[in-house]
């Protein structure tokens, strides 16, 4: 059976630690670092010249240098974009912590058009003395320049019954398919208020159809055989989608009230970002949230 390789693609962005480090935690075999056009040899700060060399002297990563214009737009997206055809048979990673601002948002969209996970990893000044933290006197950048619009890409996530469903089970220890189509009619859901099936094995039938299919294949949800019974539960992708999509009211509800601390989920919803939150800054703790397959990371033992 053929391996695949991970596969980590980064711009240059004048730092080390959060490029270098989700290279090792997440054990990537191959980087493609993206460096702005006519920035090498001599372009660049000596902490990097380092970082490049550290790089290439370790035995089991292979390292790649491309270049493009991480100030344009299309030049940017395209280099993304090639970097991630290039490996289509590998697992991509998009690190788009560094780098211009530009440069994140092509490496967002190439994730969006491609074969590819992006991830951020953030900024840490835990341990900098208040004095070691620069902070600028005058504006870093004097003149704007041309102002470009950016295309937009929907993100297709659950539908808003969909949502509801995944706040019902937010919080559960999770519910039996009879449970869930209990609620929907006790909700009015669309898909069985619309419906003029009567018999338990329609009603199953349109769950199936309408929430625990597509859920499924979306990982939102998983299924499992209890008894004679079959219980739905709530995957960690649920609950980033009701955290990433914007909510009704009754689905706010739905989640306020659910028996697992709905206030700590109200708070992240409210305060954070969907990117924000997927981190390889592992915090200490044995629920601690890991955005990839346990198998990325370095073993424990």
């Amino acid at each position: 059976m053929e391996v695949t390789d991970r596969v980590h693609i980064v711009a240059q962005g004048w730092e080390v630690a959060r490029v270098v480090e989700p290279i090792y935690d997440l054990k990537a075999d191959k980087v493609v670092m993206l460096f702005g056009e006519g920035v090498l040899p001599d372009g660049i700060p000596e902490f990097e010249r380092e970082m490049l060399d550290d790089l290439e002297a370790a035995e089991r990563i292979e390292l790649e240098i491309r270049e493009a214009d991480l100030y344009d737009l299309d030049s940017a997206v395209q280099a993304f974009s090639q970097a991630v055809k290039d490996h289509e048979d590998d697992d991509v990673y998009i690190n788009v912590s560094t780098g211009s601002q530009i440069a994140s948002i092509a490496g967002m969209m190439a994730a969006q058009t491609a074969d590819a996970t992006p991830f951020y990893v953030r900024s840490s000044t835990a341990d900098l003395d208040a004095e070691e933290v620069w902070t600028p006197e005058e504006p870093v950048f004097p003149d704007s320049g041309e102002i470009t619009e950016l295309p937009v890409f929907e993100l297709q996530g659950p539908t808003e019954e969909q949502l509801r469903m995944l706040a019902y089970l937010y919080g559960e220890d999770g519910a039996t398919k009879k449970e869930l189509i209990t609620f929907a009619q006790r909700e009015e859901l669309p898909f069985i208020a619309s419906t003029e099936a009567k018999s338990d094995e329609g009603l199953y039938r349109l769950l199936e159809s309408h929430i625990i299919d597509p859920l499924t294949e979306g990982e939102y949800v998983r299924v499992e055989k209890a008894g004679r019974k079959k219980e739905v539960y709530l995957e960690q992708r649920g609950i980033d989608a009701l955290a990433a999509f914007p909510l009704e009211d009754e689905t706010v509800e739905t989640v306020e009230s659910g028996v697992d601390t709905p206030e700590k989920f109200l708070e992240k919803w409210k305060s954070q970002s969907r990117y924000e939150a997927i981190s390889v800054n592992l915090q200490d703790g044995e629920n601690q949230w890991r955005p990839f397959a346990d198998s990325q990371y370095d073993s424990e033992e």
